[in-house]
């Protein structure tokens, strides 16, 4: 069903690129996991922003996971996941220095959906330096098979179960302009807003740091080809959470209590 979803995605999103007079931009992205063991994610995304203030796009991520034997999961990235972006820009100003607008993403994986809705309000205090804020809902629904085991052991057929995992996102982007680079720090704060025990009372809707709160920071770097506006090169810092799940401590792998960094590179061209 994903894989349906992206090719008629991707088939909308070059038709429409050459219909509308706006602004369009395809971005293809390398996302690399430090940790060892962890995964890799290619994606590309398409988004597309109206002369109106309406912007749609899509983003298609696969996944190759580290953790597992290439043998067991093949040579090809796992479809992992497919969200649709919406958004309305408002500016006003007499430099057009403001800007708001509401924001609508549908997100799609193998055994969940995500629904995520919030707000922006940017400003551009000068020509080279801008801030913006969002918040944002999601609201997370996990589809969770429930095993149970009998009296000697043995696995019983479970049930499954709709998880709802509901949280809030804040970001804080400040982004400085200098001849052909643009630098952009990302501040992120993270809050879950629902809960769940399983049957031992142990909170499960938590983050990788075993809390119900977290931090993470992304800095990245975008040049843009003096002489060929249309292209750029970026590349991206993630500063992640430390990994204090059980599940970390008794992995394979040597992952608890190291943070969950990330690098990303990508190209985009804008049409």
């Amino acid at each position: 069903m994903m894989k349906k979803l992206a090719l008629a995605a991707g088939v909308f999103a070059m038709s429409s690129g050459a219909a509308f007079a706006a602004d369009s931009t395809i971005t293809v992205k390398w996302e690399h996991k430090l940790l060892d063991g962890r995964t890799d994610r290619p994606k590309f995304e398409f988004g597309h922003r109206m002369d109106n203030g309406f912007k749609f796009g899509f983003e298609q991520v696969w996944q190759y996971d580290r953790s597992k034997d290439k043998y067991e999961t093949g040579y090809a990235p796992e479809q992992y996941e497919l969200t649709f972006k919406t958004d309305y820009r408002h500016r006003w100003g007499d430099r057009n220095e403001h800007q708001a607008g509401p924001v609508l993403d549908y997100q799609l994986k193998e055994t969940a959906r995500n629904v995520r809705v919030g707000a922006f309000y940017g400003y551009r205090f000068t020509r080279n330096f801008d801030a913006k804020v969002r918040a944002r809902y999601s609201q997370n629904i996990d589809r969770l098979r429930l095993d149970s085991y009998d009296s000697s052991g043995n696995l019983k057929p479970g049930s499954d179960r709709e998880d709802f995992n509901k949280e809030m996102r804040y970001d804080l982007w400040l982004t400085y302009r200098w001849n052909s680079w643009t630098f952009v720090w990302d501040a992120i704060f993270l809050q879950k807003v629902s809960s769940f025990e399983n049957s031992s009372g142990v909170e499960q809707h938590v983050y990788d740091n075993n809390e119900r709160f977290a931090m993470e920071n992304e800095f990245s770097a975008e040049y843009r080809l003096p002489e060929a506006r249309a292209h750029a090169f970026y590349g991206k810092f993630k500063l992640k959470q430390k990994l204090l799940k059980d599940s970390h401590a008794n992995s394979a792998y040597d992952w608890y209590g190291k943070r969950d960094n990330a690098i990303e590179f990508g190209y985009k061209y804008r049409f």
